[in-house]
Parts: C-alpha cells; sequence; structure tokens
C-alpha cells in the first residue's frame, strides 16, 4: 500500500509541519489535519491549502501524491471547520 506515504504523512501532523507535494500536475502546500480512508474505500489526506488565492479544505487521494516533502516551518491551530471526525470518512488512521 501506502506505508511510507502514511507513515511521513502521520509525522507530519504529529509535529504540525507544513508539507509539499506535487498533485495532478501542481505543486500544494498545506497543513496536514487528517489521514483516513473515505467512504468510497480511497486513502486521503484532508488538509488545508496554503499556497494558492484562497486557503481552504481540500482532500488529496494518497495515490496521486507525488514528491512529498516535510517542510520545517510548523503550523499551531486547527482551521476553521476541521472535523476530527469526519463523517466522510469510514476509516481514519490518524488526526491532529
Amino acid at each position: 500500500m501506502y506505508s511510507y506515504l502514511l507513515e511521513e504523512l502521520s509525522k507530519a501532523i504529529g509535529a504540525r509541519l507544513l508539507i509539499k507535494f506535487n498533485y495532478n500536475n501542481k505543486s500544494y502546500t498545506v497543513e496536514p489535519h487528517l489521514i483516513g480512508k473515505n467512504n468510497n474505500n480511497e486513502d486521503c489526506l484532508c488538509a488545508w491549502e496554503i499556497n494558492h488565492q484562497e486557503e481552504q479544505w481540500r482532500c488529496f487521494m494518497l495515490k496521486d501524491i507525488r514528491n512529498l516533502a516535510i517542510l520545517e516551518e510548523h503550523f499551531f491551530k486547527q482551521r476553521p471547520g476541521y472535523d476530527p471526525y469526519d463523517s466522510s470518512m469510514s476509516r481514519i488512521y490518524y488526526r491532529i
């Protein structure tokens, strides 16, 4: 599966570190909050997107994440609308 990716994302969530990666030919910098399996049985990352004009929540399918880098910059608060018991998830692996 994605054991390396899950491990790295869990570390970033636990330490509240920003991450950067490529996804569908675009580069993203996000604050990772939760990883799990959505109701479509796909592993995904729920994160606060900070590198585009409008900051927002996004879900990223793990199978499409490329070139993951954990940055040394911390984030310090949960973003508005964060739900640690996200109902769109059938299983939560790791969360803030």
